[in-house]
């Protein structure tokens, strides 16, 4: 639909190897050129970084994260995101596929809160993350390939190493998040599942009774179980696709009726009204909103 459909920067590795790239902050840099850190970015892989030294503002799905050293962020695939200032910044940066995830550590993920490109986790502070214990399993993904290392083991090293940094940091949110004891119940599980299916589905489907039908649980069961998070199963669908016609308007030349009809929407008129009724904006509003971020010295050469 439209020439445009969104187009992000695909995963590669520079040479054969595990299918986790290990690197650096500044070798990504210097690989992508100071251009391509100037513009809203969508990523077709997962990156996730740790800040040894320097400062910046990462926005990710228009939300902006302050980082200092300690503090980490991963952007998943589909998000969009905009680096901040690079020109001080250095640090240690794993770059992977999803299917590099084990299944059964998605799973884990999923349930403490990991939904695809809608995730809550995004950004943890450094001592969120000595206090669970990640940034000691970060250190030990980053550790090097012992020299004789089949390429077969260093993979599932790499795996295993992954696996225990990302489940470290699904437990690593502030004690204000927690779930108070003796509150834990299946509302969670059936929350869970539900923002998996919307994500999955919200181009096509924008009903309450849609997913109830799909998931096998009534339009009530739903209501409880989005209750504890403030809002509605209505309000869940509506901004879901309220973010993705955002990363479109922000991330791609579609016209607005292109973006519109993307996500399932009839015309242009009836996308309009509902982006503007959840917005307060119009469509062409929000993307000529699209600023342009400070510029950033040139890394070439640094390291």
């Amino acid at each position: 639909m439209g020439q445009d459909e969104p187009r992000g920067v695909r995963f590669s590795l520079p040479v054969p190897g595990p299918s986790i790239e290990l690197t650096g902050l500044r070798d990504i840099i210097r690989r992508g050129g100071r251009r391509e850190f100037l513009s809203t970015q969508r990523l077709e892989f997962e990156l996730l970084y740790l800040v040894e030294a320097g400062s910046t503002v990462h926005e990710v799905d228009f939300v902006s994260h302050r980082l200092g050293p300690g503090d980490a962020l991963w952007v998943r695939p589909g998000q969009v995101h905009r680096w901040g200032d690079i020109s001080t910044l250095s640090g240690r940066v794993a770059l992977f596929p999803s299917h590099a995830i084990p299944p059964e550590v998605q799973e884990a993920l999923v349930e403490s809160g990991y939904a695809g490109s809608t995730s809550r986790l995004t950004a943890w502070t450094a001592p969120t993350l000595e206090r669970a214990g990640v940034t000691a399993a970060w250190r030990a993904l980053h550790a090097g390939d012992a020299p004789g290392d089949h390429r077969a083991v260093r993979s599932l090293l790499r795996e295993v190493a992954l696996s225990a940094v990302l489940l470290r940091l699904a437990t690593a949110v502030s004690d204000g998040a927690r779930t108070p004891p003796g509150a834990i119940d299946d509302r969670e599980g059936v929350h869970a599942a539900f923002v998996a299916e919307v994500e999955a589905h919200h181009r096509d489907l924008h009903l309450v009774s849609d997913y109830a039908r799909r998931l096998g649980w009534s339009a009530k069961t739903l209501g409880r179980a989005t209750a504890p998070h403030g809002v509605t199963p209505k309000q869940v669908i509506d901004a879901r696709l309220v973010l993705e016609a955002k990363r479109l308007l922000v991330h791609t030349t579609q016209s607005v009726g292109e973006v519109g009809a993307h996500l399932g929407f009839a015309d242009a008129s009836n996308f309009s009204s509902f982006f503007r009724l959840r917005t307060g904006s119009t469509p062409g509003a929000v993307r000529g909103r699209q600023r342009v971020p400070h510029d950033v010295e040139s890394t070439e050469g640094t390291s």
